[in-house]
């Protein structure tokens, strides 16, 4: 198969279609989740959306594009949320009915879970009925085939009247696929053909996909009857009628063998899921992963980096004098750049290996298992589990956490999920708490990070309980969770899921922080008359932070350079670290800071307002500036008000002498003297 591309353009859009390919076809994928849709849709199109395994991970379409091999045909793909029903009750069924029934597109894809048929089929049997001209990717027919199953595919696709494809689209083409092992044996036969998933090729049936696509798309597009009508509420169409007729199917195709897995699924959730042991397992699991991520292997890896791009500083250093270089030109590149950009690099390592562990949580099935035991406590204070989706998806990046609370079919549970959800650790504050562990928490490095985790999701589970018992009253919340069976993860996927996550740290350091890095350097460098100054503290950044010291006073951060810091977060949280670097020698910071005043200048960056980026997405999906101010307000006072007990509550326990003492590590490789 040749290489996929994304073009993100219309479907009527031509550019960069080679003229002598006069076809070009629009098609949907539409399935259940936790289908394997978003999957395929990588797969085909080479894009890389996250893949979850639960409903609300794919929030609105997304397009991209692939070739057909043989054909040099053009297939543009639109991958549409994961919907149980065309029946509009959620906003994900609204999106994806609204697109097949007014957009219309040449072809629909319907991903069926071939491990879970029957439900599957209720999906495509109404898509059917409306005329809406379907194939169907059976997937996962490697699972089918390992659990004893059998289905009888030519027999499925006669009753249905439709093509049926067998595929595997997430073991088919990743170089750690076994069916690479067995593409000799494999056959390319016709689509409706063979009874399990035996038929699978060495790319997991991908390839024939494509050209059954092809085929469907070019004789359905423009013809006449498609889309005869949509789905409404009051439809009178019942389910026991759709389920009858997909039960009489089920007996006529489909063979059951023994699950083993499920089985196994079964015996593990008595465990994982249980009532009472669920939530202690996962802040225990979660206390041996931080351990892990902060360990001495990270930390030698995070060392290494740090003296690298120390030799290199003090190589350009020497560079620069040489060459008889400014003073504020070395001063920019030593300090500035070296020292705000180098210092985030230098925690690449830590967030790395944090990266793999969650990404294995998830792709084994065990964070599904998360949201369904979460979803027992958020119901008692009003909410749903579809509000803790939105709440995991925030320990990667407040933006995607907040678009996905579209989910939410009830407003008031929308809006106070958007309003809590900042408070879940992203990925963008991991560098300051790697920065902090590093000095004062070398020991205990993976128990602190736990508690910030876990102190994040009770405040955000306080503050949703305070916000529904007020401004947002309303009844109980019902959520369907399906819990996917557990899966070993695919090597090739975890680690390229890992290397996209890094390798967007890295461009937002070179990007983002590089740009910040310079901003700072030039406010605690010069003062309001813009001439050079000796002493930061005569600064742009001084006269503001001076003015902002007394309020930080109180939560144990009343210098200064700190409460900049602070303010620099607002812009890119990862910033934070550049500033604390830039104003801070190692001496200076092991000096003012201790255990204590650090853990609770890390509580504060957990919790308050989150970065520009993700204000706008929640001013854009609450649609007003007025709630959009009161969430900055409300963050942040909650921030300081936690960071304020934390603080004065340590002190009277007699932590306010604690020092670093032992733990302390401070290294100079990239500092400028003082």
């Amino acid at each position: 198969m040749s290489e996929p591309k994304v073009n993100p353009g219309k479907p009527d859009d031509q550019q960069g279609v080679p003229k002598n390919v006069s076809r070009r076809y629009h098609v949907a994928l539409v399935g259940n989740p936790n289908c394997g849709k978003t999957t395929l849709f990588n797969r085909l199109t080479g894009s890389r959306q996250h893949v979850g395994n639960w409903s609300g991970v794919t929030i609105e379409k997304k397009t991209g594009e692939c070739t057909v091999p043989e054909t040099g045909e053009k297939i543009f793909i639109t991958d549409l949320p994961g919907i149980y029903s065309l029946i509009p009750y959620s906003a994900e069924e609204k999106i994806a009915g609204d697109f097949i029934f007014d957009e219309k597109p040449d072809l629909v894809i319907d991903i069926v879970d071939a491990t879970n048929l029957e439900r599957n089929l209720f999906l495509t049997l109404q898509m059917i009925r409306r005329n809406v001209p379907v194939i169907i990717a059976l997937n996962m027919m490697d699972e089918v085939e390992k659990n004893g199953d059998r289905i009888d595919i030519q027999k499925l696709s006669q009753m249905l009247g439709v093509p049926i494809v067998p595929i595997s689209a997430v073991t088919g083409g990743g170089f750690f696929s076994r069916f690479r092992k067995r593409s000799a044996s494999g056959t390319d036969a016709d689509a409706s053909s063979g009874t399990s998933s035996g038929g699978l090729s060495g790319d997991g049936g991908i390839g024939r996909l494509l050209s059954t696509v092809a085929r469907s798309a070019g004789s359905s597009a423009g013809s006449e009857g498609r889309y005869a009508y949509r789905l409404s509420s009051d439809d009178n169409e019942t389910s026991e009628m759709l389920y009858t007729e997909i039960s009489a199917i089920m007996d006529d195709c489909y063979h059951a063998g023994i699950n083993k897995g499920l089985e196994r699924s079964y015996k593990i959730d008595r465990i994982l899921t249980h009532k009472y042991l669920g939530i202690p397992i996962f802040i225990g699991l979660m206390l041996l992963i931080f351990q892990a991520s902060f360990g001495s292997f990270s930390t030698f890896l995070s060392d290494a980096i740090d003296s690298l791009l120390g030799t290199l500083a003090s190589f350009v250093k020497t560079w620069f004098e040489s060459a008889g270089t400014p003073e504020w030109m070395r001063s920019l590149v030593i300090d500035g750049i070296f020292g705000g950009v180098g210092s985030v690099l230098s925690f690449l390592p830590q967030i790395a290996i944090l990266f793999l562990f969650l990404t294995l949580m998830e792709d084994s099935g065990y964070m599904a298992r998360v949201a369904f035991i979460m979803d027992r406590l958020f119901r008692k204070i009003g909410l749903s589990g579809k509000s803790f989706i939105s709440m995991i998806i925030g320990f990667g990046c407040s933006v995607p956490a907040v678009m996905a609370s579209r989910t939410i079919a009830d407003e008031n549970d929308r809006k106070a999920t958007i309003l809590v959800t900042p408070f879940m650790s992203c990925s963008a504050r991991l560098p300051i708490y790697a920065f902090f562990v590093a000095y004062f928490f070398t020991e205990s490095g993976g128990l602190v990070m736990s508690s910030l985790y876990i102190l994040g999701i009770l405040v955000a589970v306080f503050s949703a309980l305070l916000l529904k018992k007020t401004i947002f009253r309303g009844g109980e919340s019902l959520y369907i969770l399906e819990l996917p069976p557990y899966r070993m993860p695919v090597p090739g996927y975890v680690l390229l899921h890992v290397w996209d996550k890094v390798k967007a740290f890295v461009i937002r350091a070179g990007t983002i922080l590089f740009t910040l890095s310079v901003i700072i350097w030039f406010l605690q460098s010069f003062d309001l008359s813009l001439t050079l100054v000796e002493d930061s503290a005569d600064s742009i950044f001084g006269t503001i932070g001076h003015i902002a010291e007394p309020l930080f006073a109180p939560i144990g951060c009343g210098d200064w350079r700190a409460a900049v810091a602070f303010l620099t977060g607002m812009v890119a949280k990862e910033s934070v670290v550049s500033a604390l670097e830039i104003l801070f020698t190692p001496a200076e910071i092991a000096a003012f800071f201790t255990p204590l005043t650090a853990y609770s200048f890390m509580v504060f960056s957990l919790l308050y307002m989150p970065c520009i980026a993700a204000l706008a997405t929640i001013r854009r999906e609450l649609r007003s500036i007025k709630w959009t101010l009161f969430a900055i307000v409300y963050q942040t006072v909650i921030a300081y008000a936690v960071a304020f007990l934390i603080y004065q509550g340590g002190k009277l326990l007699g932590f306010s002498w604690m020092t670093a003492g032992s733990e302390t590590t401070v290294t100079d490789n990239n500092r400028k003297p003082q």
